[in-house]
């Protein structure tokens, strides 16, 4: 399906079932919760029942004892590939599935659902070397409805992290005509022209160089 197929699912979907009564889904209507959440970029592996709670923190970061709830209006959370609860997607598909039912007209619910889908995928990994280092987007501030960086987006000094590694990437001045990528944790350091100012022309700059180390 494409974003407008599953946003128009997911609609339909909230606007079917009181949701304060839904304990469990059949498995095709599980299957649209999981479509919407992977379309948004989330990459889980499955949606299963079950609520999420969220720990208050004191202002030195430690717990307070007191919780709050992920999911207060679905009753679906969301595991990642490695088997843990993904929190941030939960999120996510708990105040996506709430909009959904606000009482507005149904073609606009779905115009909404689809650009918020589409709006929450992350900026595509850049292949910083020929051994698949990648560069991540610096991540966004906030939890649901989230601004990610996008290729027309304006390099800054951190421009984010280093997959698997999850050092911060840095822009450095290094010579005269080229700056560098480095990482904090591992070091890796990636030269490019200095004159490159977003982030589509580092993937095309770098990609570029993978093209020409191939034949």
């Amino acid at each position: 399906m494409n974003t407008t197929e599953i946003a128009t699912a997911f609609v339909d979907l909230a606007l079917k079932h009181d949701w304060n009564t839904v304990k469990e889904l059949p498995a095709c209507e599980v299957e649209i919760l999981f479509a919407a959440v992977s379309a948004a970029g989330f990459e889980p592996e499955k949606v299963v029942p079950g609520k999420l709670f969220g720990n208050y923190r004191d202002q030195d970061g430690s717990s307070t004892g007191e919780t709050y709830p992920i999911n207060s209006s679905c009753p679906y959370r969301v595991i990642n590939r490695e088997g843990e609860n993904h929190y941030h997607a939960t999120e996510w598909l708990d105040s996506a599935l709430r909009y959904a039912q606000e009482k507005k007209d149904r073609q606009y619910l779905v115009e909404v659902i689809a650009r918020e889908i589409e709006r929450s995928v992350p900026l595509k990994p850049i292949q910083l070397t020929s051994d698949d280092d990648l560069l991540r987007e610096y991540p966004p501030s906030g939890s649901y409805s989230v601004n990610h960086t996008r290729d027309d987006r304006d390099l800054g000094s951190c421009v984010g992290v280093h997959d698997y590694c999850n050092g911060w990437v840095d822009r450095r001045r290094a010579t005269k005509t080229h700056d560098a990528l480095v990482c904090r944790a591992c070091h890796l350091r990636i030269l490019f022209p200095k004159e490159i100012k977003i982030y589509g022309e580092l993937r095309q700059y770098l990609s570029s160089k993978f093209v020409q180390t191939q034949t």
